[in-house]
């Protein structure tokens, strides 16, 4: 049963969170060779001024 987390930036709405749903799934259970219902998803939406890129907060860049 496999397990993808993805953390992104807050600010993606419904329709992006529905496709990026959709299109993991798909490839996870083709690559691992399981049926779409053994794939879980984890959406973890991270605000700029929780995430650090290069020393510097993101909200900062």
């Amino acid at each position: 049963m496999p397990v993808v987390n993805v953390n992104w930036w807050k600010g993606a709405g419904e329709p992006e969170r529905r496709q990026l749903v959709s299109e993991l799934t798909e490839t996870v259970s083709r690559l691992a060779k399981c049926p779409p219902e053994a794939v879980t998803v984890l959406i973890s939406d991270v605000e700029k001024d929780h995430w650090g890129i290069g020393g510097k907060l993101a909200a900062d860049l």
